[in-house]
């Protein structure tokens, strides 16, 4: 599978992924690496993919203060990008190509507008102004010559080759976790529990909005799980969290899942460790670095 998410680069008062207004992104903040003079970028994704770029894109402006430019990746096939200033949003645009709405993948949420087309001079002069706008120096050559690129080149491999003809100082490597989230207990809860809880409460909400009884009522754990999973993301840059605390909660909700379902609960999963960067996708990320 090949990559699906959102690229935001702004400049926050602290960390980005702290800022007001990130989570219009989503919130699953897995990747944030420092661009220089305060630029910072976080990779995200949340639930119900693709998300609307332009709302938050103006939001996050407003409340930096700053320029932001966001973009989200289809399977590392296409993305759509957008560009905002605290008085303006820009048009959600479609990369790779500019000149029309994008014939495989949905790229706004349901019932919202797909991108108009344009040509590449006009996406160039817009992120040259945005460029100058969030006092940087774009590269105009570098800027057509990556619009202008053609398949089978990743879109993710582009729209990071993008960001650094802004005008950027460098591509930082991915700032280090609090907690290791692709280790168990965690991953239970952030790839099993929350997921299942997040679709069994999706197909409940189509059962109403269909005149319908749901088949089944709200479990228990379910809420309980979604809490978790959003506590866990929100912790992964807090070096002062209690990471031993939540792997004692991720493994009594494990285990409130196992009864729920008829099931004999699963031992405790050993002693935490230290995260392994190649289960992680660590490795893979900071390939993308400049220095």
């Amino acid at each position: 599978m090949g990559y699906w998410g959102t690229v935001v680069v702004a400049r926050p008062d602290g960390l980005l992924v702290d800022q007001d207004g990130i989570g219009g992104f989503g919130y699953r903040h897995r990747w944030l690496r420092d661009l220089g003079d305060g630029w910072q970028m976080v990779e995200t994704t949340g639930w119900k993919d693709p998300p609307d770029l332009l709302a938050p894109a103006g939001g996050l402006a407003t409340s930096t203060g700053h320029p932001v430019f966001a973009a989200y990746v289809s399977d590392g096939d296409c993305a759509v990008m957008a560009t905002a200033t605290p008085d303006r949003v820009g048009p959600l645009t479609h990369l790779w190509d500019t000149d029309g709405p994008c014939g495989a993948y949905r790229h706004q949420p349901r019932g919202m507008p797909e991108p108009v087309g344009r040509t590449t001079d006009e996406v160039v002069a817009e992120l040259e102004g945005w460029s100058a706008a969030a006092g940087l120096r774009a590269d105009a050559t570098r800027l057509h010559a990556v619009l202008g690129h053609e398949h089978p080149v990743e879109a993710d491999d582009l729209l990071f080759a993008l960001v650094r003809a802004l005008g950027v100082t460098r591509i930082g490597r991915t700032r280090p976790w609090a907690v290791a989230l692709e280790q168990r207990p965690f991953r239970w809860i952030t790839d099993v529990l929350a997921l299942r809880a997040r679709s069994e409460a999706a197909y409940r909400q189509a059962a109403v909005e269909d005149g319908e009884e749901p088949d089944e009522p709200e479990a228990p754990w379910e809420a309980a799980a979604i809490r978790l999973d959003e506590e866990l993301w929100a912790s992964l840059y807090r070096p002062e969290v209690d990471v031993a605390g939540l792997a004692r909660r991720a493994e009594r909700l494990r285990a409130e899942y196992d009864v729920a379902r008829g099931r004999q609960p699963q031992p405790p999963d050993g002693p935490l460790r230290p995260e392994n960067p190649w289960n992680s996708g660590r490795v893979w990320a900071d390939e993308r670095a400049t220095d």
